[in-house]
């Protein structure tokens, strides 16, 4: 059975918050801008999202059996719309209606806006449901009428449907049967769907010139608001974007700036975006004044995956399922603040020697791949890693040698009898773990040298771990240079990493 929804949603601004650049002032003072954004985050429950004079109608037909029933369809759909504008200090007030018909899920909605606009506790004030008594002003074709209808003692839809069809064809057009005829449907509705664009890009005229490139915020976070409605209804999460600032032609400096900003997750709350971009707006310098900014999403990622996950469409419960990612929102704002070089992680490396077993990367990308490899894997995806897991198992490698720091260069010491000495004599602890390489291996060259040009071209280092009463666990390697292990006669020593 077909089923519409028909939403209304008025806003007010909370006390004390209405500043006049504020979204919800804005909002305020332009119903039709927030009728939009209502449309936008319709189209993450149903692709049959349509304007209609003050309403937004909704075809949920084909959405009922994923939601669980349109009870919960519309409870959810009422909770993301009040959350995402309580986030921008705007009070919601949300009125829906539902029916078999989408004029008749309008016609409801506009009854209870008439009696919420005359007051719950006033007389008579209470909802009626049946089609046959819904008023004559809730029928937009009706409407130019109303005068005439209410001479004839035409007052409720049922009025009408009784006078003789070919008689109010001839009096008031066939516009008003054709609704009619839609409204008890008999014939199907012709609505201009919406459709959001595969790629989000607005541009904002700011309301006066910008000096200061931290001053731009206040336009950013209005581009960001249409950009959450935006991934709300195309059920996906922001990888990156691209901000354009537009400067001055007058002036004699290139005419925009831009600035991309990328996260190492899918962001569909973009509360961490807009403070990644305030940090590096706070580090830009404008050469002239900006008067319009523009943003655009580069990369974006369904969240069909996380969805099907968590059984839920909202990106609430889906962070919930994969966890806050607190620390990869961290290393960004570090990053951004401080610069890519100055926030290094470690990565592990296939590699036996000790001084290429990990190296110092980036940060933010390196937690960027590490959030990529975690995202939930498709059911056979999944169970094809577990065959191939099971047919190799791979080999474990043995980490209890390995120290904690590493020196930059490893450092000679000197020798008591055939011991090493470091601040003091050293009790050994374990070992030896054998270490056989070519010497240019060992020298960190990647590049083997011509034949014949090294005399010594085998080592052999024996690790062990030896304890300081000053310098605690110290990893330490004997060196045997140019001899095989049954005729080596002398050891060279050296401190090579510290135990934490």
């Amino acid at each position: 059975m077909p089923c519409w929804i028909a939403l209304h949603i008025s806003i007010t601004t909370e006390p004390g918050q209405a500043v006049p650049q504020s979204a919800a002032a804005q909002w305020a003072q332009d119903p039709a801008a927030v009728q939009r954004l209502l449309a936008s985050m319709a189209l993450g429950f149903t692709p049959r999202v349509a304007l209609v004079d003050e309403a937004v109608l909704m075809d949920v037909t084909g959405s009922l059996r994923l939601f669980g029933g349109l009870a919960r369809l519309a409870e959810r759909l009422e909770q993301q719309v009040r959350q995402f504008f309580e986030e921008n200090q705007a009070a919601a007030h949300i009125t829906h209606a539902q029916a078999a018909t989408s004029l008749i899920a309008l016609g409801r909605l506009r009854l209870r806006l008439c009696l919420r606009l005359a007051g719950q506790n006033s007389p008579g004030a209470h909802t009626k449901t049946r089609v046959a008594d819904l008023p004559m002003h809730t029928l937009s074709a009706a409407r130019p009428h109303l005068d005439v209808l209410e001479r004839i003692g035409c007052r409720t839809w049922d009025d009408l449907l009784r006078l003789p069809r070919d008689g109010v064809a001839r009096r008031f057009g066939a516009e008003l049967l054709q609704a009619l005829d839609r409204a008890r449907g008999r014939t199907p509705d012709d609505y201009e769907w919406q459709v959001l664009p595969e790629h989000f890009e607005e541009k904002l005229e700011l309301n006066a010139l910008v000096t200061h490139a931290p001053a731009l915020m206040a336009g950013v976070e209005r581009l960001l608001v249409h950009l959450h409605a935006w991934l709300l209804g195309r059920q996906s999460g922001l990888c990156a974007l691209k901000l354009t600032w537009h400067l001055d032609p007058r002036r004699d400096v290139p005419p925009t700036g831009e600035l991309d900003i990328r996260t190492a997750q899918p962001a569909q709350d973009l509360r961490h975006v807009a403070r990644l971009i305030a940090e590096h707006l706070a580090q830009q310098k404008l050469p002239a004044p900006v008067h319009s900014l523009s943003l655009r999403s580069l990369v974006t990622e369904l969240l069909a995956d996380s969805a099907a996950a968590t059984r839920s469409l909202l990106m609430e419960a889906h962070r919930q399922h994969a966890g806050e990612g607190g620390a990869v929102e961290l290393i960004e704002r570090l990053s951004a603040r401080l610069g890519d070089a100055q926030v290094q992680a470690w990565q592990p490396g296939e590699d036996h020697r000790p001084e290429q077993m990990q190296r110092w990367v980036n940060a933010r990308l390196a937690m960027k791949s590490i959030a990529g490899s975690q995202r939930p894997l498709r059911a056979r995806g999944l169970k094809r890693l577990k065959n191939k897991a099971s047919e190799a198992p791979p080999a474990s490698r043995t980490e209890a040698l390995y120290p904690t720091w590493l020196l930059p260069e490893p450092l000679k010491l000197g020798t008591s009898g055939n011991s090493p000495v470091y601040q003091g004599k050293l009790t050994r602890l374990t070992g030896p773990q054998r270490l056989e390489a070519a010497e240019w291996l060992l020298a960190g060259s990647d590049t083997a040298p011509a034949a014949g040009m090294c005399e010594k071209p085998w080592t052999f280092r024996d690790y062990f771990i030896y304890r300081s009463q000053q310098g605690g666990l110290l990893w330490i390697y004997s060196e045997r240079l140019g001899a095989t292990p049954q005729g080596a006669s002398q050891r060279a020593w050296y401190l090579h990493g510290f135990f934490a």
